[in-house]
């Protein structure tokens, strides 16, 4: 499937968001996060329009794929950059709708949980990719694969920088090795395990 890939634009970040809580809604490692299913797909959206405003729509990208230009967003990939200049206001404006999607009395948890995933990543400067989701019309039809390919040609072509993320499952890992990342190690909370995978700087793409 042919794809156009874009940067969304600030207005479209709930859409991209509701599409992220779609694809992960059941996801095991999410769960360590955010618990409980008491309007879960809400909550979730909540979550990531905070996430997605307050990390890559400032310091990194939001890249989306169309089925043409100006078409409806059919895939996401968000990343965090290497320097952040997300504004103060933002996060405290954020911060409200992060803790609603929580919860305050599994906020504890969700901390702990965020501090085990964020002591695997690399301390020098790196890409993060956050999240890549797709609709469930365009999956199997290489809408991430293409996602993963604009960002990290993109990479490349800049400063020699390594990209980082987390496998949450056997079948996401084997996608990512393809494209040059490399396990590093478990995360394990509360039983989940997800993988920390390094792409080293200016790695070589895979052409599948």
């Amino acid at each position: 499937m042919t794809v156009h890939i874009d940067q969304a634009a600030a207005h479209e970040v709930p859409a991209c968001a509701e599409i992220i809580a779609t694809a992960l809604l059941d996801d095991a490692v999410l769960r360590t996060f955010v618990r409980g299913d008491h309007h879960r797909h809400a909550r979730l959206t909540d979550l990531h329009t905070a996430i997605l405003r307050g990390g890559p729509l400032h310091g990194g990208a939001i890249d989306v794929a169309r089925p043409h230009p100006g078409g409806p967003v059919i895939g996401v990939a968000a990343w965090e950059g290497p320097t952040s200049h997300t504004p103060w206001w933002t996060h405290v404006t954020e911060l409200p709708r992060l803790l609603a999607a929580i919860g305050v009395r599994h906020l504890p948890a969700s901390l702990r949980a965020q501090q085990t995933y964020h002591e695997a990543r690399p301390e020098d400067p790196h890409w993060y990719l956050a999240d890549i989701t797709v609709t469930p019309a365009a999956q199997g039809l290489g809408v991430g694969s293409a996602l993963l390919r604009h960002r990290l040609a993109s990479i490349d072509a800049g400063a020699p920088l390594p990209a980082f993320l987390e496998a949450t499952t056997p079948g996401s890992r084997r996608l990512y090795e393809r494209y040059g990342f490399e396990p590093s190690g478990d995360i394990v909370v509360e039983g989940t395990v997800g993988t920390a995978m390094t792409r080293p700087a200016c790695g070589e793409l895979a052409t599948a």
